[in-house]
């Protein structure tokens, strides 16, 4: 079939003729040109710049041609043109597809809008009507390229502080906390956990798993009893509201004092002639847990290897730690029936995530049992006190070349990425992070729409970089940021003071990530314009989604930390675009579903 540029240019040098007469015999070899194909094209003989016609109707068939006369005797007959072997007729192109997605549901949470800290707020429709070029302000998804690695979910830490101060609460209370965190269709559908081995600094004080002696090389004084007071009951009641088992990573923070070069909790690290045993302790920890009917699905070798700190802690260089996966902790946990039991190394900020993961994965027969790396946030000199940062300073032309400054501290988002493109086969997980209250009172950060939006512009990073889980700190702490032995009070999403439960404005920035992007969906290309939308999307798998929307939906979540709304379009590649507005200090989830068959 012709094309249309192929009949315009064919009908343009037929008009030519038609007012200047043949140049040769030559003719529209298209056929004759109907006037239905002609309609709306100029002459180039009247138009200096023909407009473009509107799409062809098609075309009429030609009628057959009249014999041509005989030649006379002034005109040499020529010969007659061979006959054109009969071509097979061209099946019709099949027509454009459907729109993949029409509809688009907006949720918004908002600074200062008490009606908007999580509300369902428009649904629109994708259209093709006046929508702006490539740089228009815009968000631009491409549900056709999605990554390969699925999804985990998120979830948050059972530490001894957390569960303490669930359990002070009445039963109705606390089951309210834990709904709201672990119910698929009214929380946040919570399906990753931690558990420290051994105490942490949300515990009530420093301790360890029993009583295990220097010369008890069976451990046989090993004991989980303190997690049967408020840790396992808290876990269990959880996987039921959350209908099914949780992913729970287990972590500790020191070994027993007597096995560390210094005997202490908070310093040291494991003398070599302890790995052995040490390994061992893994082992039957995971072994009484899942006694008791909570499964461990990874454990990390060290919680923050390369710190000694106010609390219990252990150092661990990046080829010690090698070493233990390599020679005692891989091996213990497969020849106990426990190889399925993933193995996360690092376990500390993004700083030193990349040299840490090079050095162990350059070993394969410890990378061999090496799951994936695991990360903490902290390092933000806007939120933390302890570190390190400078300032670049810098001047806005469109302000009078104004001066002002930008802080570069330890945050080392790229490195996410970095240890991804390391090692492609391998995986991620984000396993702590929480705002530190820096010896501040916990009634200066309450209702901190700040921290909310740490929350997300974190989470938004690490999606795109390639996470594939994040899990938060505390569950919930009390009206000082604890207990915490160490007074190293944090903040949590909920607050509990007595009977009263303060629920922060990070749970709503957690919701629009966690009830919409479920385990499972992959990360699909999306980008924005505007450096002030912070943006990604995912696409969940068929068979879930958050609830009350259609399988294989869209979410896109928007964050706008600036103090200026900004309008954008919602741009969806093959389905259309839709016009939005992110408010100043606002969160969205974007919801986009398939057109209904």
């Amino acid at each position: 079939m012709p094309t249309f540029s192929t009949i315009k240019a064919k009908c343009e040098e037929a008009e030519f003729q038609r007012h200047n007469g043949p140049a040769d015999d030559a003719t529209c070899a298209e056929g004759n040109c109907s006037d239905t194909q002609l309609s709306g094209l100029s002459s180039p003989a009247h138009e200096a710049a023909p407009q473009e016609p509107p799409a062809l109707a098609p075309a009429a068939a030609a009628p057959a041609p009249e014999p041509a006369p005989a030649p006379t005797a002034a005109v040499e007959a020529r010969p007659a043109a061979k006959a054109e072997p009969s071509q097979p007729a061209k099946p019709k192109a099949p027509p454009p597809p459907a729109k993949p997605y029409s509809q688009v549901t907006v949720f918004r949470s908002q600074q200062d809008r008490p009606e908007e800290v999580f509300s369902m707020v428009d649904s629109e429709t994708l259209h093709n009507e006046g929508v702006g070029n490539e740089r228009t302000p815009s968000v631009f998804v491409c549900p056709q390229h999605q990554v390969d690695k699925p999804w985990l979910g998120f979830g948050g830490a059972f530490t001894e502080a957390s569960c303490v101060t669930l359990h002070r609460l009445s039963e109705s209370k606390q089951d309210e906390v834990l709904r709201a965190y672990f119910d698929t269709e009214t929380g946040l559908g919570y399906t990753l956990g931690r558990v420290h081995i051994g105490s942490c600094d949300f515990s009530l004080r420093s301790w360890t798993c029993g009583e295990v002696s220097q010369t008890d090389t069976e451990l046989n004084g090993f004991s989980i009893s303190r997690y049967r007071k408020a840790i396992i009951p808290m876990v269990k009641r959880a996987m039921v509201i959350a209908n099914g088992p949780l992913d729970i990573l287990a972590s500790p923070w020191s070994p027993f004092p007597w096995m560390k070069t210094e005997p202490k909790f908070n310093s040291g690290s494991l003398k070599p002639e302890y790995w052995g045993i040490w390994a061992k302790h893994f082992v039957r920890f995971i072994q009484e847990f899942r006694q008791v009917g909570v499964p461990i699905w990874g454990v990390s070798v060290q919680n923050e290897p390369a710190s000694a700190g106010r609390w219990e802690s252990c150092v661990w260089t990046a080829e010690e730690e090698r070493d233990f996966v390599r020679d005692h902790l891989g091996p213990a946990l497969e020849s106990s029936g426990l190889g399925s039991v993933k193995i996360l190394v690092g376990d500390h900020n993004r700083d030193g995530m990349l040299e840490r993961a090079a050095i162990i994965y350059g070993d394969p027969e410890a990378a061999k049992y090496v799951w994936g790396v695991g990360y903490h946030w902290y390092g933000d000199a806007r939120f933390e006190a302890w570190a390190d940062f400078q300032v670049v300073p810098f001047t806005i032309p469109q302000s009078g070349n104004a001066p002002i400054q930008d802080v570069r501290a330890q945050v080392c988002f790229d490195n996410v990425r970095r240890v991804a493109e390391l090692r492609p086969d391998k995986h991620i997980l984000f396993t702590e992070g929480c705002q530190e209250l820096n010896n501040a009172e916990v009634s200066t950060r309450l209702e901190d729409w700040k921290l909310g939006e740490r929350y997300a512009m974190n989470i938004i990073a690490d999606m795109n970089a390639g996470c594939e889980g994040w899990i938060d700190w505390n569950l919930c702490l009390d009206s000082r940021g604890g207990p915490n032995h160490a007074r190293n009070f944090c903040m949590a999403p909920f607050i509990i003071d007595h009977e009263n439960i303060n629920l922060q404005p990070c749970y709503w920035f957690l919701l629009h990530f966690a009830r919409f992007i479920r385990p499972g969906a992959r990360r699909v290309v999306c980008s924005s314009s505007r450096d002030a939308l912070e943006v990604t999307a995912w696409i969940n798998p068929g068979d879930r989604g958050a609830p009350g929307t259609t399988a294989d939906n869209v979410a896109v979540v928007v964050l706008n930390q600036t103090d200026q709304d900004m309008d954008f379009w919602l741009k969806v590649a093959g389905s259309g675009a839709v016009q939005l507005t992110a408010p100043a200090h606002s969160i969205h989830t974007l919801v986009i579903e398939r057109e209904p068959s």
